[in-house]
């Protein structure tokens, strides 16, 4: 049977290291909220509940963090003062009353995973229940407390940075600030940590020490060197290299899945974008908000694609910008194609070079080439889009639809004045302006007669000559 478990996430921070209005748990992280992943993290270790414990602009938080978990059991203890991480964890003690056990994380711990808060879990039950901790071994322990043990070898006490005494320097093994313990037995002694030295917080570390002397074993979980999942992010260099290690392991996880990813240190694929087997991704490309591209395409350097579905066989040529947007498959982008939200692009149609498309459709096997705007446009199948078609969609009040058949063809340099469709299988002379709907079949052409003035040219050259400036 499974032990009750909840999660305190600590996350009421003033942002003061990230020079930031805006509280630190809700500064965006490879797509999501600061906070979000080890909230998410402690879901995927199967606690029940997560209680985020809330302070700076708490109302924020707590609005940005549900938007990102419906569904999910969330609750948002205040803590009112900044008095330090035991007064914090202490702020949620009702929140997770009838639970057995509790997982306490930083809310800054964004690289720990799922996987190893369930070890810790395992940890804190295999050494009696009581307590458990993260630990780690670091070369260059410096801003980490030191995990001190008695001659037994057991967990002692934990010694903050600032009160390490002779000998205690050289410590390697350091605490990551996160633990499992017994709800209970953590809120009892929670109530009798004083306030640090010196210091107006009450210090969650100074737990450790009362479990030890109460008798009781402190079990824990010590991470490989290699691992970094113990990476606070305190300011904005710190949230620039926990990002990239996000988008680092995302990129490698796909890799592992039959994705081709070239540079993979270049690229930005949140991790909750997907990617088919033998797509090709070029460096500098950024997937965002949930994109997912099909298997066997090709994504060209520099693309961003943000809430895209893109489907099988595409390929997407260097510098395509697309957004909320479709791709059936095997079509064809760019380079340089802009598709804007609410379009979408059918199978085997081309998008080509500086085309715009917005809140438009582009048929089956349709073609737009080149230096094209398509605005609230709907193009039928087979149809083909000449070179500097636009579509005039806005009249300074009123978007207006335009209608393109199947099999038309628009010449190059055609304005559609909208609203007004173009026949199936209509065409539009090039260099038209097409204000009336165009019959099927039939062959639009709007323009002004072509004069020729004989002699023009010279009779000008020579009046520039013999102008004092040099120009007639």
């Amino acid at each position: 049977m499974a032990i009750p478990t909840a999660a305190v996430v600590l996350a009421a921070g003033l942002s003061t290291r990230m020079r930031s209005a805006r509280p630190k748990a809700v500064h965006l992280l490879a797509g999501r909220p600061l906070a979000c992943w080890p909230i998410q993290a402690a879901f995927e270790a199967g606690c029940d509940r997560v209680a985020v414990v809330v302070g700076h602009r708490a109302d924020e938080v707590e609005a940005t963090i549900r938007t990102a978990f419906p569904g999910r059991d969330l609750v948002f203890p205040r803590q009112q003062e900044p008095l330090g991480t035991a007064h914090a964890t202490r702020c949620a003690a009702e929140a997770v009353q009838g639970f057995a056990r509790v997982l306490v994380v930083n809310g800054d711990l964004a690289l720990v995973q799922g996987g190893t808060l369930r070890s810790l879990l395992d940890a804190l039950e295999a050494s009696g229940g009581h307590f458990a901790l993260l630990t780690g071994f670091r070369n260059d322990p410096a801003g980490f407390g030191r995990v001190v043990r008695d001659p037994e070898g057991r967990i002692a006490r934990i010694v903050e940075r600032r009160d390490l005494g002779p000998g205690q320097e050289g410590i390697r093994e350091v605490n990551m600030g996160v633990y499992g313990a017994r709800t209970d037995l953590l809120f009892r002694l929670l109530d009798g940590v004083g306030q640090a030295r010196g210091v107006r917080e009450f210090y969650f570390t100074d737990v450790v020490e009362a479990v030890w002397r109460e008798g009781l074993e402190v079990g824990a979980v010590t991470l490989p060197p290699e691992s970094d999942e113990a990476a606070q992010v305190n300011d904005r260099a710190d949230l620039a290299q926990v990002e990239a290690a996000l988008h680092l392991r995302h990129a490698r996880a796909l890799m592992l899945q039959g994705v081709t990813i070239h540079r993979p240190e270049t690229v930005m694929i949140d991790p909750d974008c997907t990617v088919g087997p033998d797509t090709e991704v070029w460096p500098d490309v950024e997937m965002h908000r949930g994109t997912s591209v099909g298997s066997r395409c090709v994504i060209g350097r520099g693309a961003v694609l943000s809430g895209v579905r893109i489907g099988d066989d595409v390929e997407v040529k260097p510098y395509c910008v697309i957004t909320d947007s479709t791709v059936d498959a095997e079509a064809k982008m760019g380079p340089f194609s802009h598709l804007r939200p609410d379009s979408l692009v059918g199978r085997g149609a081309h998008v080509g070079n500086f085309v715009e498309m917005k809140k438009s459709v582009l048929g089956e096997g349709s073609k737009a080439n080149h230096l094209t705007y398509l605005g609230d446009c709907t193009v039928g199948k087979g149809a083909n889009i000449g070179a500097g078609t636009i579509t005039c969609n806005y009249d300074g009040v009123h978007k207006r639809p335009t209608v393109i058949e199947d099999g038309a063809f628009i010449g190059s340099d055609t304005q559609l004045v909208a609203p007004v469709t173009v026949g199936r299988g209509a065409y539009v002379a090039a260099g038209s302006t097409i204000v009336r709907d165009v019959p099927p079949d039939a062959l639009a052409l709007s323009r002004t007669p072509q004069v020729h003035r004989e002699g023009w040219a010279a009779r000008k050259r020579e009046a520039q000559k013999k102008s004092p400036g040099g120009r007639a």
